[in-house]
């Protein structure tokens, strides 16, 4: 196995890691004490005493805590991108009203995801580590990551008419930065859970001003704005 802190854990690692109900334990209790402490703060004797466990089958399933945080994080990564990719398909197919559509997909992942408390701490920890774990923000911003999910589904509704996009992944980006990212940056940093009202000046007026630029051919901007 590649050592370092930008190693990548095999799928097959983590499938032997996570098998059975000492697996299961061992993850959850990592998971949550990680999230809970930090990397650094978190030794495995405070995990095998979480899952109920000898330090000996935390080693033997996983090598080693470095290998233990990278799998436990792309768990709950994969767990997430399931989440995000269901929203979008339920509410990015068969589009007929794209404001409505963008809307009701953009405030269902902020209260979802966004807005989850266990997503907040991924969140802040993924940016307190990354600069010893630089592939943990090439994951996020990866090709099965969020921004490129997003990309494709507006890449289709290009295709079909429905917006005026030359590059899907710029765009994505700048709906991101309108929508998403405000609402991260409340929650994450503002000190406290946005309320419905708060989130639905965020994300309906994020997705005016993106139609502004993005719209369909024929829609002016005061159109937009409306």
């Amino acid at each position: 196995m590649q050592r370092g802190r930008d190693a990548v854990v095999t799928v097959a690692g983590r499938a032997v890691g996570a098998a059975g109900p000492k697996g299961e334990a061992i993850a959850q209790a990592a998971l949550r004490l990680f999230l809970r402490d930090g990397y650094e703060r978190t030794s495995v004797d405070a995990i095998a005493a979480e899952a109920g466990v000898s330090k000996r089958t935390i080693y033997n399933r996983y090598t080693d805590k470095e290998n233990l945080f990278r799998s436990v994080l792309q768990d709950m990564f994969t767990e997430m991108m399931a989440v995000f990719r269901r929203i979008a398909d339920a509410h990015l197919t068969d589009v007929t009203d794209v404001e409505a559509s963008l809307t009701a997909f953009l405030r269902e992942t902020v209260v979802t995801l966004t807005m989850a408390v266990d997503r907040i701490a991924l969140m802040r920890l993924i940016l307190t580590e990354a600069p010893y774990f630089p592939a943990l923000l090439r994951q996020e911003r990866g090709s099965e990551g969020m921004h490129a999910t997003l990309a494709r589904a507006l890449g289709r509704l290009a295709e079909e008419g429905k917006l005026t996009i030359s590059d899907p992944d710029e765009a994505s980006e700048h709906l991101f930065a309108l929508t998403l990212g405000r609402a991260n940056e409340r929650s994450m940093f503002g000190g406290g859970k946005l309320s419905d009202a708060e989130i639905d000046r965020i994300v309906t007026g994020g997705v005016r001003v993106f139609l502004c630029a993005y719209g369909p051919p024929g829609r002016g901007a005061d159109q937009a704005l409306e």
